[in-house]
């Protein structure tokens, strides 16, 4: 099976999303953080993933990170003209528009589970790459844009109350991704396709350096021992095809969240 190497710049906004999440849960108090929700369209068909969501009584934040690096402007038509470091340009679409849609689409399917509006939303935008050179958004651009630490700076300042039961309920219904961590400290998200155990999250213990002269052993907090190369077969985010990443190589598995009927 051919194996799929995420380019760098992949595997560092990944590194850069982690960051983010960890840095925004040990500030946010009691207001709900979840990531990489994944919501029906039923409009387009097929799911949306936002990046994070941020929700208290009083509001909800829709947040698109970005790890761009080099400099960005914004077309008549609202897309993202970016030039990167590495002398190349890319355009990429109206990611406010396309993010205000998405928290549409959600709040849409929260009114219609609980007839019940869901608080006021905010689209953010956050540009994680100390690498960016970037100017704030035009006045006319419906959305706010920080970089990390404005970004968490602002969720310290704002009322972090706990968002109702309702809200909370419908979005803990929709999925997100599996995700594995690698030894190491790295991770990677995506689909696990096939999976040899009960889908369990798991912690996993394995032989190290031993294991070179023993053999790969692999300890699951499931009970399971695994003494070859086996693992969950995953379709990884960013990625091409699908790969089996040995248990050998993980340190912990944490599945998705089952998925509600609305989800």
């Amino acid at each position: 099976m051919k194996k799929f190497e995420p380019e760098g710049h992949v595997v560092s906004g990944r590194l850069a999303e982690f960051r983010l999440m960890k840095l925004t849960r040990a500030v946010a108090g009691d207001a709900l953080v979840l990531e990489g929700i994944r919501i029906p369209d039923p409009e387009e068909g097929g799911r949306r993933e936002i990046d994070m969501v941020v929700a208290t009584k009083d509001e909800i934040l829709f947040v698109e990170q970005k790890h761009w690096s080099g400099s960005f402007t914004i077309t008549s038509e609202g897309r993202f003209f970016q030039k990167r470091n590495n002398g190349g340009t890319l355009m990429h679409k109206n990611i406010v528009a396309w993010t205000a849609r998405k928290g549409d689409i959600l709040c849409d399917l929260h009114e219609n589970r609980c007839d019940k509006s869901a608080p006021p939303s905010r689209t953010v935008l956050v540009f994680s790459n100390k690498n960016l050179e970037w100017e704030p958004l035009p006045d006319e651009v419906p959305a706010e844009a920080y970089d990390e630490l404005g970004f968490i700076d602002m969720i310290e300042k704002m009322n972090k109350s706990p968002p109702s039961e309702e809200l909370r309920e419908t979005l803990m219904g929709f999925g997100t991704w599996d995700t594995i961590h690698l030894n190491g400290g790295r991770t990677v998200h995506g689909d696990i396709l096939n999976y040899p155990y009960e889908k369990r999250n798991c912690e996993i213990k394995n032989s190290g350096l031993f294991g070179l002269i023993t053999g790969p052993k692999s300890l699951l907090s499931t009970g399971q021992v695994v003494t070859d190369q086996s693992g969950p077969l995953i379709s990884v985010v960013g990625e091409d095809g699908s790969r089996i990443i040995p248990f050998a190589h993980i340190s912990k598995i944490e599945f998705s969240n089952p998925k509600a009927a609305w989800g």
